[in-house]
């Protein structure tokens, strides 16, 4: 937009206020032009950290959530993004967050469940159902009520209430 506006004949404070940049790099990108024309267009490499998730470890990613958990040699059966991160620390050495971890298994093509802990499969289903009853007569007050006296000794509803 500055080289098209300068073309125009444009001053440089009018260039400046359009699009918003200084009056100084409106100079540059003049400057620039002038001594290499279409190669100041060009992107330069910039200096800087380098990216964290590399080809690499986007492999090493895949192939974990294609293998699943057992068969990277874990005891549970699903991946939870703290889980499959800690495992990727292990394999790559490097550690995101689980958000970042959590787009990047999106943009691999994965869906990221969190898994729920139940004990489904696991408990003994007569004890469960017998507890449940039990629990269900407790809350309903089914079950014969005593209420303590001042001394202590529990006795029946009927003595320690009075009817009016």
């Amino acid at each position: 937009m500055c080289l098209l506006l300068s073309g125009a004949g444009q001053q440089a404070t009018a260039i400046a206020r359009v699009t918003g940049l200084s009056l100084d790099a409106v100079t540059d990108v003049r400057r620039r032009w002038r001594e290499r024309r279409l190669r100041s267009l060009a992107d330069r490499t910039r200096s800087g950290r380098p990216p964290l998730v590399t080809t690499e470890y986007r492999g090493q990613l895949r192939r974990a959530l294609r293998m699943g958990p057992l068969a990277c040699g874990y005891v549970f059966t699903v991946w939870s993004i703290a889980r499959l991160g800690t495992h990727l620390l292990q394999r790559t050495g490097v550690a995101l967050g689980t958000g970042r971890l959590r787009r990047l298994v999106h943009e691999e093509g994965f869906v990221v469940g969190r898994p729920k802990h139940t004990l489904r499969g696991k408990r003994d289903r007569r004890e469960y159902r017998r507890a449940r009853r039990r629990l269900g007569q407790l809350k309903k007050g089914r079950r014969k009520r005593t209420h303590p006296t001042s001394c202590g000794t529990p006795t029946p509803r009927s003595s320690t209430s009075c009817r009016t």
